[in-house]
Order: structure tokens, then sequence, then C-alpha cells
């Protein structure tokens, strides 16, 4: 453990920051950051780029089935008589709706606190037009609008409370935006009335009605729940993994189910979420501190034979930026080294399968940094760059490897070309960008002011 602990101080801090192991235990996929996030992941709106691996702001709800109470969502809380909701007599319908009235009322919700955010930001000339729509917001990551906008429509009375899949997915954009935001508290106290009802709710029900019942909660929402549950307790880390174990274990469930079944499809998809679980309990002993524990745990997860190329792919990615974490970049190397050779083949690739392969391409470089082979880390990036010039992940961990390569100049001029030419802007390039304004000039409060101005005439334009 302690080679692994000296090893990790050796690891960059911006290299940290410009990577992160968001995906691999925070909100989670494609559209909304999960950070779970692919987020490409913790699935939410997507801040621009970081590590790559989005969620979506409303994903789609997945079939849940489960086997027994033990696997439940959320531990049963004792409360009052359940609220009113309707069945089939015949599990086989696979239809419920549940009075969700509950989770309508004003009081539960508040605006985002605006007190730490810059006053130019807040002038009304920036701000988006009050008709403009939830999706509309959501792709010009206005996180902030969008967990109010969310929230005007869940409490607009325009919603049947017997609407279970569209409450459920405002209320996961609503607390995937705040956990954006970093109001990560205040969506744990707003969950709060959601997760004490799939509790009480999930009690109740016998074991083919409870598969019905589980049917209606979006997957996505059921890892953001446990993520929110489990905050600001003292044991938070250890409560965490105790609830994926609980999920893993009602995956290895349905998953043998749907294999006896003959459902391929339903088979993969519980693999696959087996599989994302396995990454998310490594990324909770990370935090933990246990990292020869996360190092055991990570050497036991390999792919199933079900699992495609891009699913290998995403996995190896995601399990080398904790290795990195970790501070092994012995085992981060082996394990891009085993998905290389399939996915170098000439064979064209889908956009989700090129972005992958670019984040590995990305990480490829970025291991040669922790032993100080800066040189190798420029040239693989330069090589990257020429091939996709406008890629922001590229270009962003491109400057960080001249930083490295103590070519500062060139580093600045390749932030500051991402904000004023591609008009990208994530948290991680500002906090390099002014990083690097610290270190070329004393006069680092005007440069990050008039940073604060670019910033908010790109919003203004995208």
């Amino acid at each position: 453990c302690r080679r692994h602990k000296d090893q990790s101080r050796d690891i960059p801090g911006i290299l940290r920051a410009t990577l992160g192991v968001s995906r691999c235990h925070g909100v989670a996929p494609e559209g909304l950051w999960t950070w779970i996030q692919p987020a490409p992941t913790y699935q939410p709106p997507t801040p621009a780029i970081q590590t790559a691996l989005p969620p979506s702001p409303a994903p789609s709800p997945m079939p849940i089935r489960t086997a027994s109470p033990a696997s439940s969502l959320l531990s049963p809380v004792q409360q009052n008589r359940p609220p009113t909701r309707t069945r089939s007599k015949s599990p086989a319908s696979r239809t419920m709706q549940l009075d969700l009235s509950l989770l309508l009322r004003p009081s539960l919700y508040a605006p985002v606190p605006t007190t730490q955010i810059a006053a130019p930001f807040l002038e009304t000339s920036h701000q988006p037009a009050p008709d403009t729509d939830l999706e509309t917001l959501l792709s010009h990551r206005r996180f902030i609008h969008a967990a109010d906008k969310a929230t005007d429509i869940l409490t607009s009375g325009s919603i049947s409370p017997s609407n279970t899949q569209h409450i459920l997915q405002l209320l996961y954009t609503r607390f995937a935006c705040l956990v954006l935001c970093n109001q990560s508290t205040m969506a744990a106290k707003e969950a709060k009335p959601l997760s004490d009802l799939l509790a009480r709710e999930s009690s109740t029900y016998t074991r083919p009605h409870r598969e019905i019942f589980l049917e209606q909660i979006p997957w996505s929402l059921r890892l953001l729940l446990l993520k929110l549950q489990v905050l600001g307790t003292a044991d938070a880390h250890r409560r965490a993994i105790m609830g994926l174990y609980a999920l893993s274990s009602e995956c290895r469930t349905l998953a043998q189910k749907a294999r006896v079944e003959k459902d391929e499809e339903a088979f993969k998809m519980w693999k696959s979420r087996l599989s994302d679980l396995g990454i998310r309990v490594a990324g909770e002993l990370v935090e933990m501190g246990e990292l020869e524990t996360a190092r055991r745990h990570l050497s036991t997860l390999d792919p199933s034979p079900a699992t495609t190329e891009a699913e290998m792919l995403e996995m190896c990615i995601r399990k080398t930026l904790l290795l990195l974490k970790i501070g092994d970049t012995q085992a981060a190397e082996e394990c891009l080294a085993t998905t290389t050779a399939s996915s170098s083949s000439e064979q064209p690739h889908t956009h989700v399968e090129e972005n992958l392969l670019i984040q590995q391409g990305v990480l490829s470089a970025i291991t040669a940094l922790p032993t100080s082979n800066y040189t190798s880390a420029v040239t693989q990036l330069q090589s990257l760059a020429a091939t996709y010039p406008s890629n922001p992940l590229i270009l962003h961990n491109l400057a960080i490897a001249n930083i490295y390569a103590n070519n500062v100049g060139t580093a600045s001029s390749i932030l500051e070309s991402l904000v004023s030419d591609t008009e990208i802007v994530f948290p991680t390039l500002l906090f390099n960008l002014s990083t690097v304004f610290e270190l070329r000039t004393e006069r680092a409060r005007d440069r990050k002011l008039g940073l604060v101005d670019v910033v908010v005439e790109v919003g203004v334009q995208g």
C-alpha cells in the first residue's frame, strides 16, 4: 500500500484536475454530467469536456426487475400509510401507476443559490429568456436555470401525479443539475422525500409486483439517489459501497434470470450494469483512501464475454483513470495496452467509439507525465491534435503537458484559444488558465477579471 501511496505523489496535480474520476463513481452518462459524469455516467447535462464520459439529461427509463427485498433501492422507512397506487392484477402487463402528488409540492424545492457566482454572470442581459425550454438550457449547459426550470414544471400543476415517468425524469434532471452546480447538499435534502417514498413503496410489494414497481424507476436515478442518500454521513463511502453491492446482487440475479429465459438483450444490459457497479465500488475505495484494496478490486474486474468492443474500451479508460489516481502507473499502462491492438483496426467507428479512442490516446500520453517523460507526452498529444485539431480534450491536455515541459507560454496560448476561438468553457479549463496567469504575470487578478468577461460573452452567444 505504501508503494502505491508514494507513487501517487508523482501524479501531477493539474492532471488530476484535468481528468478526474467523476464518471467512475459519480452521477453517470450522455448529456448530464454524472459526472457517477460517461457520463460520457455521475449521467446529467454535460459541461463541455472533461473526462468525456458524459451522462444524459433525462435518460430513458430502463427496465429494472429485481428478485428479493434484500436488493431494494433503499432501506424501508416506516412512515404513514403509502399513497394510493394502481397496479395490474397480472405481473405480465408490467404497468403500474403511483400517486406522486407529495413530490409536486413547491415547499419541497428552493431556488438555486447564486451567492458564489460572479456578478457579471447575474446581469439581466446575460440571462436566458424565461420561456426557454428545459432541453435548450441543458444543451447550453445552463445548469442553474435548468434546475429551476425542472422545478417550475414539477410544481406548475400541469403534470398528473400519476405520470410517473415524466416526474421521475424531471427529478433526476433537477438533482443532477444541483450536483453539477456544487449544490450536492441541497440535492440530498430535496431527494430525501423521493428516497423515503420509493423505499416505503418497495417494501410493500410481493415479488412479482415489486419487479413491476422497480421498472418505473430509471437506473441512473437509482444510482444518483444512492449517492445522495449517504451524503453527509460519517461513513458515507462504506454505506455507498454497501448500496452498490446490493445493486450488484440484483444485477447478478436478473442476469441469471435473463440467461435462463434466453433474453440476450436483458442479459447484456445487466452484465453491463454489473461492470459499471464494479468500477463505482473501486472509486469509493479510492475516495476512502483504501488504495491497495481498490487496486486489488480493479484487478478482478474483467469484461464478460458478452461485452462489446466499445464497452471494453470504456471500462479500460475508467480503470486507467482510477489506477492513475491510486498511483499505479505501470498497471495503468498495462490496462491501456490490453485494448490498443483491438482498437487500432482500420474499420470505421461510430461517433461514440471515436470519442473513446480519443480518450484512450490522451490517456496513453498522460501516463508519461508521472515518469517525467514530458517530451513524449507532448509529442503524442501533438500528433493527436494534428488529427483532431478542434478537440478540446486533446488541446487541454496538450496545454497541461506543455506546462510540465516548461513551455508555459505555449500552454497559455492553447488555453486562451480554447476560450476565445472555440468558445468552449468548462471548470477545469478555467482553473488551469487561472493557474497559468498566476505563473506568468503579477497582474493575475486583472487577467482573471478579463477572463470573466470573455466567459460571460461566450455564455450569451452559446
